[in-house]
């Protein structure tokens, strides 16, 4: 726990995009104040939200995560669609622990993105915000547990970042 805490007690969002239109149609949305994300699909295009589980009413971004990388036993994560917003349901792993992330309903690996700065060798796996892996359209997901960072992008635009110093 105290390594979770140490691992997220400087986090940041940088709001990029001041003018991107939210509306009904928009992939990135707003809901009383906050940013979310109303679809979000692994690279063959299936769907990860899932109603059983909400935050603030709102479906959750569904993930597998193969914990220790693969070969790993399989875990089930439910991950808030609110951009920076930290709380997710599923088990309680040490901060840290690294999770090969899959998709629940094809099982394939989610692609790598980016390399992740939380540590060495770590990578932001991606998410994508429409049905094609339309890399314009991307969350970008850190692969290890307790690490804050990620992104999402549109129209091949940062719109948000969640960074944390050191």
């Amino acid at each position: 726990m105290g390594e979770e805490k140490k691992l997220a007690s400087h986090v940041r969002l940088e709001k990029y995009l001041e003018d991107y239109p939210f509306s009904d149609s928009s992939r990135i949305r707003k809901k009383d104040g906050k940013a979310y994300l109303p679809a979000v699909y692994c690279h063959n295009g299936h769907n990860l939200m899932v109603r059983a589980v909400t935050f603030d009413g709102l479906p959750a971004i569904h993930v597998r995560g193969l914990v220790g990388g693969e070969g790993g036993p399989a875990e089930d994560f439910y991950l808030s669609p609110i951009v920076n917003d930290p709380r997710k349901e599923g088990p309680d792993l040490p901060a840290g622990t690294r999770l090969q992330l899959i998709c629940p309903i094809c099982e394939e690996p989610l692609r790598s993105l980016i390399p992740c700065t939380c540590r060495v060798g770590a990578y932001r796996r991606a998410l994508y915000l429409s049905p094609s892996p339309d890399e314009l359209g991307t969350v970008g997901l850190c692969e290890i547990f307790g690490c804050p960072q990620s992104f999402v992008s549109d129209d091949g635009e940062l719109v948000f970042e969640v960074v944390a110093e050191k």
